[in-house]
């Protein structure tokens, strides 16, 4: 038992996506290779299972880099982006995560009408993800920063409710995120009723 929970909090430092609160972070003791075996499988089952019950604090943080535009599986789409009220803002989907890249700009003051992902905007300033800009009416995105949509990044970015899929765009304008995805799809072989 001292082995796993060894392991998880060395995968859960290295994803580096909670803070852990473990003091006594115990060594990796030696196992024979078969229960190490056994052990792995076990975590790789993890891996699997938590992102989809909502948990990702031992999920790998995908590359945004050119590691993840040469990708032999094609995880990673084009840049997309949307620029709104002043902001610039870039983003992409790698391994199915929509991550807005560090250095797009987010509007500061959102509008009375705003009800949505205020709070998840709020804690990125907290976390220092959103800091203030040479503009004084923007924030920058001071790294790479994951979002569980394209709704919510959009939102983030203009300070007031949006489509995702509809108002982010391929750099050349010409598809929106959500053409860009149904044709993703359709090239898979995918059937979509009424498309």
């Amino acid at each position: 038992m001292r082995c796993l929970e060894s392991r998880l909090l060395q995968i859960a430092a290295q994803a580096n996506r909670a803070v852990l609160a473990n003091g006594t972070a115990p060594p990796l003791p030696s196992l024979p290779e078969p229960d190490v075996a056994d052990m792995e499988y076990f975590l790789g089952q993890l891996r699997l299972v938590l992102p989809v019950l909502g948990f990702n604090f031992i999920q790998s943080r995908p590359e945004t880099g050119i590691e993840a535009s040469t990708a032999p599986h094609g995880a990673s789409s084009p840049v997309i982006v949307m620029n709104p009220v002043g902001t610039i803002a870039r983003a992409k989907e790698i391994d199915s995560q929509f991550i807005v890249l560090k250095g797009s700009t987010a509007r500061k003051k959102g509008t009375p009408s705003w009800t949505s992902y205020k709070l998840l905007r709020d804690q990125l300033i907290e976390d220092g993800k959103l800091a203030d800009d040479v503009n004084p009416s923007l924030f920058v995105f001071t790294e790479d920063t994951e979002f569980n949509s394209p709704s919510a990044a959009a939102a983030v970015v203009v300070g007031t409710n949006q489509r995702g899929p509809l108002v982010w765009r391929t750099q050349d304008g010409v598809m929106t995120y959500r053409d860009w995805q149904l044709a993703k799809l359709k090239q898979a072989g995918v059937k979509l009723p009424g498309v």
